[in-house]
């Protein structure tokens, strides 16, 4: 059964250095054309017109090309304006004209996450936690992108540093629960959801996460509860009426499961997952009609789902429909995914019963391959030899 969890992608805003004043007293005219320049670049910054802001920069920069607060700001600009390329190219000369420059290694670092160049971000945010071992940001953003490349434990261990410095940071409890949930670590993952409910009590992601862990760890009441809790707040909370059918099911509850899938499918008319799941739902309660019409429904959507195919076919054939039509779509799912001798030997099953005990021996082969205790494919395999020797005429 197909099931969901939403994540957060911690990308957070850029930091802004501030421009050292020129004293007055001692300004030339070319310092005043400057700082005007720059009052004009800070201004578009402000009111968020930065084409204007990197306009002004680069008149400041044509003036004096070694300020490199000018071309951090202007970094900036064309960062918000989604131009990360250039923004690198900018934060790289503030570097090289300042390196120990606070900030300019984070935004870079920002900059490079949306390029997705993620081993020279994590260079970025430990240069700048050498500048500046207290900014949180650097450790939830260097976190963050290790979870983008699997190192788990050293994402761990950063959103641990970002708690150490701030005990109150929801977003370091939360990327940390999904992190411990990716690890299987579903009791410290259930830990830290629970930490960012006490610290905000309508936090809708929270209690879907927590509720998905608490799935994963069988504790289907559990989730049920949080599941509801995250309608209770928001009632268009996405997936989240298909999870608490998922939890239903889990308890055998098909009834109340098929209303929650239904009510999902009110909202989310193009949830595969959802008409496959309330099938199987039908299917329990022996509604082998409504089932099949799911499955077709949740084919119609997504035709790339093996198991919407198979398990279509098999229950055609447990109610003896359309034998060809079942086969077909065992077939297909095998097309799909031949690495599950379930769908071969549902495959057999169906060969048997139309006499194709040629195919069907095939089919067993394959699946005592796959799993040489299997004594029902044994079993079946030699009812399908001697139904083949039966039928063939004796001289």
């Amino acid at each position: 059964m197909k099931k969901s969890i939403l994540t957060t992608i911690l990308i957070l805003g850029i930091a802004a250095g501030e421009f050292s004043c020129i004293a007055q007293a001692k300004m030339t005219k070319l310092q005043k054309k400057e700082n005007y320049l720059i009052n004009v670049a800070n201004s578009g910054m402000d009111s968020k017109q930065y084409d204007i802001a990197v306009e002004y920069y680069t008149k400041v920069l044509e003036i004096n090309p070694q300020n490199a607060e000018a071309y951090a700001k202007r970094g900036n600009a064309k960062y918000l304006l989604g131009k990360y390329k250039d923004a690198v190219k900018d934060y790289t000369k503030a570097l090289e004209i300042d390196p120990n420059r606070e900030n300019a290694y984070y935004n870079r670092g920002l900059a490079k996450a949306n390029l997705k160049a993620y081993d020279d971000v994590i260079e970025d945010y430990t240069k700048e936690l050498e500048l500046n071992p207290n900014n949180i940001n650097a450790y939830l953003n260097r976190g963050t992108t290790e979870v983008f490349l699997g190192k788990y434990d050293e994402a761990i261990k950063d959103f641990t540093s970002a708690i150490k410095l701030d005990e109150n940071n929801i977003d370091a409890y939360y990327n940390r629960g999904i992190v411990k949930r990716n690890k299987k670590d579903y009791k410290g993952a259930i830990e830290d959801y629970t930490k960012v409910l006490q610290l905000d009590n309508d936090n809708v992601d929270a209690y879907n996460n927590r509720g998905v862990v608490k799935y994963y760890s069988k504790d289907y009441n559990g989730a049920i509860a949080d599941y509801t809790k995250v309608i209770y707040l928001n009632k268009n909370f996405n997936r989240a009426y298909y999870n608490r059918g998922i939890a239903k099911l889990g308890l055998k509850k098909y009834e109340d499961a098929i209303l929650d899938f239904t009510k999902e499918l009110e909202i989310n008319q193009n949830n595969d997952a959802a008409y496959y799941n309330r099938g199987l739902a039908e299917q329990n309660l022996d509604h082998y009609v409504s089932a099949i019409d799911d499955f077709t429904k949740a084919i119609e959507i997504n035709p790339n789902e093996s198991d919407y195919y198979a398990d279509r076919g098999a229950l055609i054939s447990k109610t003896n429909g359309d034998l060809k039509k079942a086969e077909q779509d065992l077939s297909k799912a095998i097309e799909l995914d031949n690495s599950d001798k379930d769908k071969f030997m549902t495959r057999a099953v169906i060969f048997c019963k139309l006499k194709l005990y040629l195919a069907a021996i095939d089919d067993l082969n394959i699946v005592i391959k796959m799993d040489p205790n299997n004594t029902q494919a044994y079993d079946l395999r030699s009812f399908a030899i001697n139904s083949l020797n039966n039928s063939i005429p004796k001289k």
